[in-house]
């Protein structure tokens, strides 16, 4: 098996501190770890999703 690099590495990364935190964590770490799963979310699919067009209002009556 090869070793993850890369986007699924620090997803995989941070699922299992989440799940960790999640059950020994306080309520405050609980918040942070799920802030970090979702800037990860993000950012992943920032990179994932081409970029568009200027999205000017071209539809707009």
């Amino acid at each position: 098996m090869t070793e993850d690099t890369g986007p699924k590495a620090m997803l995989d990364a941070c699922i299992a501190a989440y799940e960790a935190v999640k059950r020994h964590g306080t309520s405050e770490m609980q918040l942070a770890a799920r802030v970090l799963l979702q800037l990860v979310g993000e950012q992943i699919a920032r990179e994932i999703t081409p970029p568009t067009a200027d999205a000017s209002d071209e539809n707009v009556a």
